[in-house]
């Protein structure tokens, strides 16, 4: 384990602010992962959400200097950027938001219809019923606006409070 995979985010940005690339490579590393999903989720597109991943460091980069911990956690000013880049990216495209989960090529498949899928027993008849059930579950999510679908994909892939949430969709908790 490396000695910044010890430390926290605020501990690698403080760093990073001060003119550490380490630790700003460490912040890289240990968010770049987490926020392709959303702005794949977004674009459903892979090359605009690896785009996005990109830009959205770029701007971490060109911004670091101006977040400080007294505003929030950095994860959500992060998620925050993420969020704001997918949907600028999505705009431009103007793609209707229900593609969000429509089928892509084999080779394209998000990590999660693979997880799924690789899951699930080798028969063929609980295959099929896993992947109907798969199925029933894109399209009920398809259906809904970009709003909900970004906000569970915080709760169930990041396990981010409903809190972190709202102030990453600028949003209040009951909304």
């Amino acid at each position: 384990m490396s000695h910044h995979q010890s430390l926290t985010d605020e501990e690698l940005v403080r760093r990073a602010q001060q003119g550490s690339e380490a630790a700003f490579h460490a912040l890289v590393d240990r968010y770049a992962p987490r926020l392709y999903p959303i702005a794949f989720g977004v674009t459903r597109r892979h090359q605009d959400a690896e785009d996005i991943v990109q830009e959205t460091f770029l701007k971490l980069f060109s911004n670091l200097s101006q977040y400080s911990p007294d505003r929030g956690l950095f994860k959500t000013w992060l998620f925050t950027i993420t969020r704001n880049q997918s949907l600028n990216v999505f705009a431009s495209l103007k793609r209707s938001l229900v593609r969000f989960f429509a089928d892509t090529q084999e080779d394209e498949n998000l990590s999660y219809s693979s997880q799924v899928e690789g899951s699930i027993s080798r028969n063929p008849e609980s295959q099929l019923a896993s992947k109907q059930e798969l199925a029933r579950v894109e399209d009920a999510l398809a259906k809904l606006p970009e709003r909900q679908r970004t906000a569970l994909l915080l709760k169930a892939q990041e396990g981010m409070s409903y809190e972190e949430i709202a102030s990453v969709m600028s949003a209040s908790v009951s909304s």
